[in-house]
């Protein structure tokens, strides 16, 4: 794997040796590092036409319109979007350009002299040569024409631009507001439609461009098929699911760039890292970012950020795949299966921000996140260090507040008994009560100190935080936790069995003293007939029957015969003896 770095500085020790980079720290401490994982190929002269190499289905080169008679011809629409993209991403031809031919080209050999027997060619002036290129457009092309292809770079405002294409050629179209009212449907990028029109030529701009009086829809074009079929069968495969999206990092360390190192994404997303004075690392790789050849370079670079994440690697946290914006052919790289496949395939998180908000890709709906721009993919990753120490800093003012709060507060207290204490006037009372002042600044010193250290460690641990976040402290940190909760989980299972074994011997002994044999120590004694019944009243037990009798330290038998004295009046019977002897009862 090449490299390169994106400025000029010394090359990054901490990486691997294959990955040659740059730091750039400066007040924000960010560093830019340029992986280029697909080598680019050498020049082809034999591709070349003129100084640059030719336009295909995804660099479509605007034509030029000719003002109709008696309106005024408004810059085209379709020209200011590609020469935005152009400044914006490097452009595929000019990045190709081939140095001899240029040399070649800029040149100019002195015109050789015609010899006898040929003819010099004619000179014109521009203006006249563009009047010629017209008329010779309006001779050979006369009357309207009707053309068949799919719409792409629409910009629909007054007036319509737009393009009309095929698989292999672009032609740029404009339709007047008055002819664009009685189209009878809202033309989308990708439909397939049929123009009808006249070709024209606008001298001015030196533009040639077919002026459309008609559009008729024909039905979806053929990106716009292939795009719908590639929803559908990831969204069938659960690719767009939330269950299945990862969370953002909230302090990354090293974040991954996938876009073009020229590019004015790029520039976007670090201008954002300085702004915020994040302190992450940038691991910039440089792809190609539309063409035949991206999807292979956006491929293989996303499958090396995948061998790059792993923590003996570079340990990346997090990666952005951005570029700005384009015509629907332009931004086609990010609909090929392969980079969908790809970004799926990533261990790490994923935001992507590819083209305007309005342009929809299948990795953005495949992605972890989606952005905006590249500026907001930088903002949702990147945690904005001023915020962090202003929390800071009004954490520490809270609590001087709050500790001048509570001095003032003790010292009315101590004035307050100072007072009552010269009320009192007692000699012993004032000593008790100089004491309890003592112990009470004594407290509140200790207190203070004790809050003081607490909210000192709270601002130095986000201090620590802001600095590093480290999973060693957060594991350490845990565990103490943990053990804390675990010593007060023991004190509690123990205090519950303290109870409830009091509550049972407390139920013990009084489920004892509600037993027979507490009853039997007290004098009372059981009376069961032959049967082992309970004699339970004096007519249960028939005279001369026998009985057992038991007591308190034993059993006997008696014998029941009736009481003369208990018949008149007198105190009651009890039962004497035991074997042989017989008892009375009434």
């Amino acid at each position: 794997m090449a490299g390169r770095c994106v400025c000029p500085f010394r090359p990054s020790a901490s990486l691997p040796r294959r990955a040659r980079g740059c730091s750039s720290r400066g007040r924000a401490g960010d560093r830019f590092v340029l992986y280029d994982p697909v080598p680019r190929p050498p020049f082809d002269p034999s591709r070349a036409r003129g100084d640059q190499f030719d336009r295909g289905l995804f660099d479509p080169t605007p034509v030029a319109r000719r003002a109709e008679p008696g309106r005024p011809a408004p810059p085209s629409e379709s020209s200011h979007e590609a020469s935005d993209a152009s400044s914006r991403e490097p452009s595929d031809a000019s990045s190709r350009v081939c140095p001899q031919q240029a040399s070649h080209d800029a040149s100019h050999e002195p015109p050789r002299e015609p010899t006898r027997g040929e003819t010099r060619p004619r000179e014109f002036t521009v203006s006249a040569f563009s009047e010629l290129i017209a008329r010779t457009l309006e001779d050979g092309l006369r009357g309207s024409h009707r053309i068949v292809g799919e719409i792409a770079n629409l910009s629909v405002r007054r007036h319509w631009y737009f393009s009309i294409k095929d698989a292999s050629s672009v032609l740029s179209c404009v339709m007047w507001q008055s002819d664009a009212a009685r189209v009878g449907f809202s033309p989308k990028e990708g439909d397939a439609v049929v123009v009808t029109g006249k070709i024209g030529h606008y001298a001015p701009q030196g533009r040639t461009q077919f002026y459309a009086t008609r559009l008729e829809e024909q039905g979806l074009g053929d990106l716009e098929r292939r795009f719908r079929a590639l929803v559908e069968e990831f969204r069938a495969r659960g690719a767009f699911a939330d269950e299945r999206k990862k969370p953002l990092p909230a302090h990354p360390r090293r974040v991954a760039v996938v876009t073009s190192a020229t590019g004015a994404a790029l520039q976007d997303v670090r201008k954002t890292a300085i702004e915020r004075r994040a302190g992450v690392e940038f691991v910039v790789i440089d792809v190609r970012v539309q063409g035949e050849a991206a999807t292979a370079e956006i491929t293989r670079a996303l499958r090396a950020v995948a061998r790059l994440a792993r923590p003996d690697a570079l340990g990346l946290d997090a990666v952005i795949l951005t570029r700005g914006g384009g015509s629907r052919e332009d931004l086609w790289a990010f609909n090929e299966r392969e980079v969908v496949e790809a970004a799926l395939a990533l261990p790490i998180p994923l935001v992507a921000a590819i083209g305007h908000e309005v342009d929809t890709s299948v990795v953005e709906l495949v992605a972890d996140r989606r952005a905006s721009t590249p500026t907001q993919a930088a903002m949702l990753l990147l945690p904005d260090r001023a915020a962090l120490f202003e929390r800071s800093d009004r954490i520490a003012r809270d609590l001087r507040q709050a500790m001048r709060w509570s001095l003032r507060a003790r010292s009315e207290r101590v004035a307050e008994l100072e007072r009552s204490l010269l009320r009192a006037a007692p000699a012993l009372r004032l000593a008790r009560a100089r004491e309890r002042v003592a112990r009470l600044q004594q407290t509140l010193s200790e207190r203070l100190r004790r809050r003081i250290a607490a909210e000192s460690a709270e601002v130095a641990l986000l201090a620590q935080r802001l600095a590093r976040q480290s999973p060693e402290v957060r594991v350490r940190l845990a565990r103490t936790m943990f053990t804390q909760s675990e010593e007060r989980l023991a004190r509690a299972i123990a205090r519950r069995l303290g109870d409830a074994r009091r509550s049972l011997d407390h139920l013990e002994q009084r489920l004892r003293s509600a037993g027979p044999e507490a009853a039997l120590s007290r004098g009372y004694a059981i009376v069961t007939d032959a049967e082992g019944r309970l004699v339970r009243s004096v007519a249960g037990a028939a005279e001369g029957a026998r009985v057992r009798v038991e007591v308190a330290d034993g059993r006997f038998a008696a014998k029941v015969v009736r009481d003369e004295e208990a018949g008149k009046g007198g105190p009651r019977g009890r039962d004497r003896g035991a074997g042989p002897q017989e008892g009375s009862t009434t």
